[in-house]
């Protein structure tokens, strides 16, 4: 078997400057996505693509918004580090995931608990690009290429 990949196309985006509860702000690496299910397609929302992240979750608004009426009925499995305390669940939905011009199947995780709308995971985004992170400058960006088997 051949498993060396080929890098096909190449996506840029500037860091999103968020506002800190101290008065300062970070920089966070923010993805426009949609998700698709059937015939359902969301419209575009921000995603943090977050490498401690092992799966890509996704807050239960979005389900609803591809047709997934009960999340529950997803393969079920706790997760800790998302919310402070107890792990919580989560529940897994196979959906495609839209960056741009590209989507691919991904097993798509879905939380009433998560306090964001999306993060991006090792396990369906970081497993699909590779990503540049440049913090440096004054606006600082990062950029995705995505890798495709030969």
């Amino acid at each position: 078997m051949d498993f060396s990949l080929a890098v096909s196309s190449r996506l840029s985006f500037p860091y999103k400057k968020v506002p800190l509860p101290d008065g300062n702000f970070d920089w966070l690496p923010i993805v426009p996505v949609q998700l698709s299910r059937s015939t359902f397609l969301t419209t575009q929302f921000e995603a943090i693509a977050d490498t401690g992240a092992f799966d890509c979750l996704f807050h239960a608004d979005i389900a609803e918004a591809v047709g997934i009426k009960d999340i529950t009925t997803g393969i079920v499995k706790p997760s800790g580090g998302i919310v402070k305390g107890l792990p919580i669940f989560i529940y897994g939905h196979e959906v495609r995931l839209v960056i741009g011009s590209d989507n691919f199947k991904i097993q798509a995780f879905f939380s009433t608990e998560l306090s964001v709308s999306a993060l991006l995971g090792r396990n369906g985004f970081f497993d699909k690009y590779i990503v540049t992170f440049d913090p440096s400058g004054d606006s600082p960006s990062f950029s995705l290429s995505r890798l495709r088997k030969k």
